[in-house]
């Protein structure tokens, strides 16, 4: 653990901001949430580990742990605005009272008033680089609370590189307290990597795409991809979407297909739990991950640990994270994309090359790495000495 001093720490963990994306099933905050924290708690289990989250999320699964106190909070609803509002009043009173050495902001956001020192982990910048898909008052409160906690917090951790590069050049960060941390995987998918790769099991195959449906992970797109594909009878298969509503939803997404002719081959799946994804991505022939916008992407790594091979976009943090194990495409040209899937399914040497590849890209990315680096960046700020306050 080198140099970190985290006997005693007493650390809040602030998860409020995530709000209804800590729900089963509604996209990776909740279960990269849970893994982080118990990564924490076990690397430090002399540090007390306060987290704080709404009464209608509950983190159960960090139920059991003696070094880790989940705190619930009613006055944190499901309405946004109401819960926005608590943040930056009573919350910051909530936080205040565990007197911590320092606070963990999990998602963007820090309470105006809340206890130093803190750090903001950077999760999306989608409210600056994509602003149109959300509404003119979520828009500007984005814009001004993210700009505000990460210019104003002691370090901000990010996922990738490129997306330390992209808050650097949007919000004029403090490059000195900049941090580059990667998630890693959850133990249960990370499992798979030790295990021999099942035979598919499906009548018919199928392309799989998993990501909460914002209008940045660009599915109108892959629907006019897939719809090309079919019509030429260039492949047999199906699509299958995981992923809760958000600003786009599965409606919309139903009229789309059936709009491009192709309605009776997708099959839109709602929101999947976590511990129930493995089966998606074992019996997929690829994951199509087109995103116009990632600070990271679990999805990607969690079907290279599966053994299905990975199409995803050359931008943003994609390129990075999959690490020359995904066949790479322009995710603005629908022809592009055509392509890539076509090359993917039907060459089965390149398919045996991606999986080769992407079982051994996804060893690298493990809580337990990502819980040493963070807590290290905790101990580097906590008000000194560490162990010594009560």
């Amino acid at each position: 653990m080198g140099s970190v001093k985290a006997v005693s720490m007493r650390v809040a963990v602030d998860v409020v901001a995530a709000g209804s994306g800590l729900l089963p099933g509604a996209g990776p905050l909740r279960h990269t949430t849970v893994n982080l924290v118990a990564a924490l708690a076990d690397l430090a289990p002399d540090a007390t580990w306060h987290v704080f989250c709404p009464a209608f999320a509950v983190l159960d699964e960090l139920s059991g742990r003696p070094n880790v106190r989940v705190h619930l909070l009613r006055a944190a609803v499901r309405t946004r605005p109401i819960r926005i509002l608590y943040q930056h009043t009573g919350y910051a009173h909530a936080l205040r009272r565990v007197r911590p050495h320092v606070t963990l902001h999990t998602v963007n956001v820090a309470p105006v008033a809340g206890p130093r020192p803190r750090v903001v982990m950077l999760r999306s910048l989608q409210g600056f680089t994509h602003a149109n898909q959300f509404g003119w008052l979520r828009r500007r409160y984005l814009q001004s609370a993210i700009r505000r906690s990460l210019i104003g917090a002691d370090r901000v951790v990010a996922g990738s590189s490129a997306s330390a590069h992209d808050a650097l050049r949007l919000l004029d960060l403090d490059p000195t307290r900049l941090r580059v941390i990667p998630h890693g995987l959850a133990p249960h998918i990370a499992s798979a990597l030790d295990k021999p790769l099942p035979k598919r099991q499906t009548q018919r195959p199928n392309l799989l795409a998993v990501s909460t449906i914002y209008g940045h992970k660009n599915y109108p797109r892959l629907l006019q991809a897939f719809a090309s594909l079919r019509q030429r009878n260039a492949i047999p298969h199906e699509l299958h979407i995981a992923g809760a509503d958000a600003d786009l939803t599965a409606a919309d997404l139903r009229r789309m297909a059936e709009k491009l002719g192709v309605g009776d081959a997708v099959s839109l799946l709602g929101p999947v739990p976590h511990d129930r994804i493995g089966p998606l991505y074992q019996q997929a022939d690829a994951l199509v991950y087109v995103s116009l916008a990632e600070t990271f992407g679990h999805p990607p790594l969690e079907a290279m640990a599966f053994g299905c091979p990975v199409i995803a976009s050359n931008t943003t943090s994609l390129p990075e994270i999959t690490g020359g194990a995904a066949e790479l495409v322009d995710p603005t040209d629908v022809k592009a994309i055509v392509s890539a899937i076509e090359r993917v399914v039907t060459q089965p040497r390149r398919r045996h090359d991606l999986v080769a590849r992407g079982r051994q890209r996804a060893r690298d990315f493990t809580w337990s790495r990502t819980a040493e680096r963070l807590l290290a960046v905790l101990d580097e700020v906590a008000e000194p000495p560490a162990s010594g306050r009560h």
